[in-house]
């Protein structure tokens, strides 16, 4: 149940982050508190999926605490990472209605540069783990992360409209 907890969460992450563009027009103030209201669901959604992890991981403490500072560090690559993913949905929701065609090609090109951070965080990440868990214990966190993005990836998919 948690898992559906970090997905809502994160999808909803994104969705107000679409939802900025339209809210920047407004007054500096209101988007500041929308910029905010983000920042404070990634927090909570972050330490939601740490929950997660610690309860689907069964680590010794040994394990934890030589997971958990490289974590942390993983963790801020792909905060980052999402602070480019939120400034991309900023900018497609801001000219969802008229994007030229080498607007395209910039945002799929930005798209792809995150998406490339993203796996080589995450590669990084899993290769850091080799002298700290098992192998089979490396598997089921990839396994866990996996679900995780993948849950939120299509709640996020589905709430951003096909470019027309």
């Amino acid at each position: 149940m948690r898992l559906h907890k970090v997905v809502a969460a994160l999808s909803l992450t994104f969705v107000v982050g679409a939802g900025v563009a339209r809210a920047q027009t407004a007054q500096a103030g209101q988007t500041q508190s929308v910029d905010a209201a983000i920042e404070q669901l990634r927090k909570d959604t972050r330490a939601e999926k740490a929950d997660i992890i610690s309860g689907s991981m069964g680590f010794t403490a040994t394990q934890a605490a030589a997971f958990w500072p490289l974590y942390k560090k993983y963790e801020e690559a792909q905060k980052a990472v999402g602070d480019e993913k939120v400034a991309l949905i900023k900018d497609y929701a801001a000219n969802q209605g008229s994007i030229s065609e080498a607007k395209a090609t910039e945002m799929v090109a930005k798209l792809q540069a995150i998406e490339d951070k993203s796996l080589a965080a995450k590669h990084a990440f899993v290769k850091s783990l080799s002298g700290v868990l098992p192998a089979k214990q490396i598997a089921r966190y990839c396994q866990v992360e996996n679900r995780i993005q993948l849950l939120a990836d299509l709640a996020l998919a589905s709430q951003i409209p096909l470019v027309e």
